[in-house]
């Protein structure tokens, strides 16, 4: 399919693999997509990728992910990195209209053939297919055309910033910027009952605003006149801002306009440093307007959902949406005045350009993608894409990728194109962009977003599962009924039963099951383990992982989706402890933090003590609340008079042992190695060091683990 990208703050239109559908989401075949002038223009003007880095640069996370990366790989290594990231595709777009083409599991109240528009960035972007969750779905009324319907998320941004504005009927509303929100806005403020004054410096806005109902309009240095007029010298009973600017200016404007106990809200992206004495004065209420509503960047109700009972929030973003497109079909709102200008998909830049050049005098611009053929039912597209004929030599291994997130591209892809005798056939991912960026970059033979059609390809005999937790079991069963041997990031599977089935399957089938417990591979490790051969009697181990504070939400942290950071990321640390001492722990004890720690999530912090068959004793400590700058691992090995110490995997320190000491700039985790056995022992070469055993061992200990520090109740 044909999507428009942004990279490097340059538009371009390129063919990606159609999405698939998930639970709870339709495949939308899109007709309409509306640019919207204000959120998209910041990804190609103003310094495009530049303007995204200092945005991402003020984030206290990412400055702290910064320190550790120069740590681990230099200077050169970050810049690498940086570089990368701010060059990768973005999707821009989140307003659209089209048919639903497939209905994901779990879609209730749609089906193939209707005619819905959709929302939702990263969803209802510039592509021909989008899928979209059924909350950011809503169907399209009779009478209203699909170019229409594609102002859907506009308008729901246009009326919550109304809703906030709580307008009463014959009040005397300003709207302040008569772009396309302005102009939404004013129309549905004459919807309810007000009396509208728009005021834009730009006289073809103020025309057009009165053609479609505005009471008054006028440039802004006439403003205060034209108001003090229309309200008898009271002022205005609200002001909402439509307009996009960084100065505060039009801001303090709307606090002088407003009546005593009159309300201001902030829709567009403006200045806010406000002046205290009008707001003092006239005891103003001053509000800010969220996006399309409540729901709105909550993903229990976008992603999951979960919708908010009516009786608690009668206005969600999903009921913001279905009203404004009826509003349209009942005329109360006209858009077709609005579209400036329409350009088929491969003339996305044009569009962009008009919707950037200030005296195009644009108001609204929408990509076409052609209507959807009449009579026949609507057939979901391939989901691959081809770039080139492959070049199979004889032996090679054939590997899919099933998931280009961070770790596949940090470390999986540039491995595998590395590793003698593989060959990567395939980039498999949900996001169209991401699985074509990833597979041009490392020269897969394609790309895809349904693994099913990679899985059922003969020139792949082996698949790197690299998703989100959740889904590793689903995608492991599926490959090894398949024949493929797998390698499952860790952890194999959120729940013991889960990783004994991938056992009991994987032994059925005669296939190769690994798991990503990387840091056995790692040199120092291996030094240690060879130090340690000549250590007599019981050991005592302390592994302190310094893991730092997730974002909030963050999917690793959600009990489902990630399983949560021990399940997730300590099983890394139980599976080398069980390497090193050779055995299997029997008794596990546990204990966290106090719940009530501030910031803390109890379960994220965690003390273990593994005890195992010989008297050794290891202990790992998985701390979240600490300084993420600081190294985050270090591991204290003692026993036999000896002992060793690995310090983030960047050198070795060991005394009364055999071996010696050394050190290096960069973190050695083992990554290459234990991708490259996996390769060799699919190859018949070697013989796989990590099985599915030792996953299936690691997240049986981090599930005993959890039940301990919780009391014995049951493990989250």
């Amino acid at each position: 399919m044909k999507q428009v990208l942004v990279r490097g703050g340059k538009v371009c239109v390129e063919e990606t693999p159609p999405p698939t559908p998930g639970p709870g989401t339709a495949l939308v075949r899109v007709v309409y997509s509306l640019i919207s002038s204000g959120t998209e223009s910041g990804l190609v003007s103003g310094g495009g990728a530049a303007a995204l880095a200092l945005k991402k640069a003020r984030d206290p996370l990412n400055i702290e992910k910064v320190k550790r990366k120069l740590a681990s790989v230099g200077v050169r290594g970050t810049i690498d990195v940086i570089r990368s990231r701010l060059f990768e595709y973005q999707a821009p777009g989140y307003s659209s209209a089209g048919v639903i083409v497939e209905c994901g599991p779990d879609l209730p109240g749609f089906r193939v053939g209707d005619r819905v528009a959709c929302a939702g960035v990263g969803y209802a972007v510039h592509a021909e297919y989008n899928t979209v969750p059924q909350m950011l779905i809503t169907p399209i009324p009779d009478g209203v055309d699909f170019d229409e319907a594609a102002f859907v998320a506009l308008g729901a941004i246009a009326m919550q910033g109304v809703r906030r504005a709580a307008p009463g009927f014959g009040e005397t509303i300003v709207v302040l910027g008569l772009g396309l929100l302005g102009q939404l806005a004013a129309q549905i403020l004459r919807a309810a009952g007000c009396r509208v004054v728009g005021c834009d410096p730009v006289a073809p806005k103020r025309d057009l605003a009165a053609e479609l109902g505005a009471e008054a309009v006028c440039a802004p240095e006439a403003l205060a006149e034209t108001v003090a007029e229309w309200t008898a010298g009271y002022g205005a009973d609200a002001a909402v801002i439509c307009a996009a600017s960084k100065d505060s200016a039009v801001t303090n404007q709307a606090l002088e306009l407003c009546r005593q106990k009159g309300r201001v809200v902030v829709v567009g992206a403006v200045g806010m440093h406000l002046e205290r004495d009008p707001m003092y004065l006239k005891e103003l209420d001053f509000h800010l307007s969220c996006s399309y509503g409540p729901g709105r960047y909550n993903p229990n109700y976008e992603e999951k959902g979960l919708d908010y009972p009516i009786g608690y929030v009668r206005w969600t973003e999903g009921r913001n949406m279905a009203e404004f497109l009826r509003m349209v079909a009942e005329k109360k709102v006209r858009v077709k005045p609005l579209i400036s200008l329409v350009k088929p998909v491969d003339a996305a830049q044009d569009a962009y350009n008009a919707i950037l050049d200030a005296d195009s005098g644009v108001i609204a611009a929408l990509i076409a993608y052609g209507q959807p053929p009449d009579g026949a039912p609507p057939t979901p597209p391939p989901r691959s894409l081809v770039f080139r004929a492959a070049a199979r030599a004889a032996g090679e291994i054939g590997v899919a990728v099933i998931g280009a997130g961070s770790i596949a591209q940090a470390f999986h892809l540039p491995h595998l194109v590395k590793i003698p005798g593989c060959r990567l056939e395939a980039v498999v991912d949900r996001i169209p962009a991401t699985a074509r960026q990833a597979a041009q970059k490392y020269g897969a033979v394609r790309c895809a977003t349904d693994y099913r059609e990679i899985l059922g390809d003969n020139a792949v005999q082996a698949v790197v599962i690299a998703t989100r937790h959740n889904l590793h079991k689903e995608l492991a069963l599926a490959a090894i009924a398949a024949g493929k041997h797998a390698f499952v990031e860790k952890p194999l599977a959120l729940t013991v039963e889960d990783c004994g089935e991938i056992c009991e399957a994987a032994a059925r089938a005669g296939v190769l099951v690994t798991v990503g417990f990387n840091r056995r591979f790692s040199p120092w490790s291996q030094q240690a383990m060879a130090a340690l051969a000549h250590a007599r009697g019981p050991k005592m181990i302390l592994y302190r992982c310094n893991a730092g504070p997730l974002p909030p939400g963050h999917w690793a942290a959600d009990p489902v989706e990630g399983g949560g950071r021990i399940v997730g990321e300590a099983v890394h640390f139980f599976d080398w402890c069980c390497w090193i001492l050779g055995a299997d722990p029997m008794s596990i004890r546990a204990d966290r933090v106090d719940a009530a720690v501030p910031g803390a999530i109890a379960e994220d912090n965690l003390s273990v003590l593994l005890r195992y068959p010989d008297g050794s004793l290891a202990t790992v400590v998985y701390c979240a609340v600490g300084a993420p700058a600081l190294p985050k691992e270090r591991i204290e090995i003692y026993g036999g008079g000896g002992g060793i110490i690995i310090d983030d995997f960047r050198s070795i320190e060991i005394s009364g042992l055999p071996g010696k000491s050394a050190r290096q700039s960069k973190i050695d985790k083992g990554m290459y190695g234990l991708m490259e056995n996996f390769i060799r022992a699919v190859r018949g070469e070697a013989e796989l060091s990590v099985t599915a055993e030792h996953g299936l061992r690691a997240t049986r200990i981090a599930r005993e683990a959890l039940r301990a520090a919780c009391g014995n109740s049951a493990a989250p």
